[in-house]
């Protein structure tokens, strides 16, 4: 029952004992009242406790329609002299009490209880003289089954309706969570499409920067190269410079060109425990000469997937570099290959300097870079890479911790090898 059902009941027990106090004198009137106010001290103690919902959950619920039931029965007993008690309207307490929360054969058989309890103490005498008297008694029987199936009916639509705003709540509870996925990807999207958009942009900035400087770039390297072979000895070095720094810019514009031309990956089948053992010699030296252990873990067997191996071997080669660059004498960085349901996983993890918290969502954006020197395109290049693989990459970095990216590429074609799991190269 609801708690604003609670002092109507208290109030009916309040009104049915002043009834007692004016209709009855002597011994009953005593017995009335003790008996009434055990009735009344019970229903205080549990209303102010429990529910009957959750007197039902806890397994109570039988104990207590009995008891109720007994102390009920008790009140009728010590009101029924001569003639049947007037109190039977006080089986509607636990009637109602059991019929909010049981279903309908229950709350049934319940009343068909409280029946049989009233009519065993009305006197014999009243319809044994007289059985026409008989239908009188039923009428309180009818009554308690008509309130019983009343409450019960309406109990059980709430039931219902309960139920199916939980249903509703929870559905809510999924399109919401839906909702917000769909957000978070076209978030991602809408990244992706911006990053793209730079790209396209970049890409036409690179094509008329190398038609616009090469060619007087290339005649700059020529003449210092031709006062080179005429020049005099003191003006030989700062042409050697000039030649020097020629070439550089010209590597620069050719990366340029690299990052914004159009690629199509030329897919083929490609042993990927190779190729990483590949990037790791190739950059081996380098990370030694620094002080920087470079270590590799592979599967023990080819795993071959369908990739443009030179495309992907810039990319793991730029986040080599980048982690090798990033990190101090003493430090490591290591590479790995591993399988995720789906997915293959190729990870380059340093322990060096990691990445600032603000710094994670530019990461990836061209010519943004913290290096002094850097051009802010080698983990540009990366992403490239691994996105026309139909892939993604993952960053986890901890300032001062190191970082951790991740390769994930989809299983577009079927491995020759199932997953023994990593093991140490080196």
């Amino acid at each position: 029952m609801s708690p604003s059902v609670v002092p109507v009941k208290n109030s009916v027990l309040l009104l049915l004992l002043m009834l007692l106090l004016v209709l009855f004198r002597g011994p009953h009137l005593l017995y009335g009242a003790l008996s009434l106010l055990l009735v009344t001290l019970y229903y205080f103690f549990t209303d102010h406790r429990l529910t009957p919902a959750q007197i039902a959950e806890r397994g109570f619920l039988g104990r207590h329609l009995l008891v109720s039931l007994l102390l009920c029965t008790l009140v009728i007993w010590a009101t029924t002299g001569r003639e049947e008690s007037h109190y039977w309207i006080i089986y509607l307490l636990p009637i109602i009490t059991g019929a909010s929360v049981l279903n309908l054969g229950r709350s049934l058989a319940l009343c068909l209880l409280a029946s049989f309890c009233y009519l065993t103490l009305v006197p014999p005498a009243e319809y044994l003289h007289d059985p026409s008297e008989l239908p009188e008694f039923l009428i309180p029987c009818i009554a308690l089954f008509f309130v019983g199936v009343l409450v019960q009916s309406h109990a059980e639509q709430s039931r219902r309706q309960l139920r199916r705003q939980q249903q509703l709540n929870q559905q809510l509870s999924a399109n919401e969570e839906a909702l917000r996925q769909s957000l978070q990807k076209l978030r991602t999207t809408e990244d992706s499409l911006r990053r793209q958009d730079r790209l396209a942009a970049l890409g036409e900035m690179s094509a008329g920067l190398a038609h616009e400087i090469r060619n007087p770039l290339g005649v700059i390297r020529s003449s210092a190269q031709l006062l080179s072979a005429t020049a005099e000895a003191p003006a030989d070095p700062l042409l050697a410079v000039i030649a020097e720094e020629s070439d550089r810019l010209n590597q620069l514009l050719s990366r340029f060109l690299d990052f914004g031309r159009p690629l199509q990956p030329q897919r083929a089948p490609c042993d990927l425990v190779a190729l990483l053992q590949q990037a790791h010699d190739a950059l081996l030296p380098a990370a030694e000469q620094q002080g920087v252990r470079l270590k590799l873990f592979v599967p023990p067997a080819p795993l071959v997937l369908a990739v443009d191996a030179a495309l992907l071997r810039q990319a793991i080669d730029n986040l080599l570099l980048n982690a090798v660059q990033a990190c101090q004498p003493g430090d490591h960085v290591t590479l790995s290959l591993t399988k995720r349901r789906q997915q293959l996983c190729l990870s380059v993890e340093d322990s060096g300097c990691g990445i600032a918290a603000a710094d994670l969502p530019h990461i990836f954006n061209p010519f943004f870079t913290r290096r002094k020197g850097g051009t802010g395109l080698g983990l540009a290049n990366a992403h490239k890479a691994v996105t026309l693989h139909q892939g993604e990459i993952q960053l986890h970095s901890q300032p001062g911790s190191g970082s951790t990216f991740s390769i994930l590429l989809p299983l577009t074609a079927p491995s020759q090898e199932t997953d023994h799991g990593p093991h140490p190269d080196r």
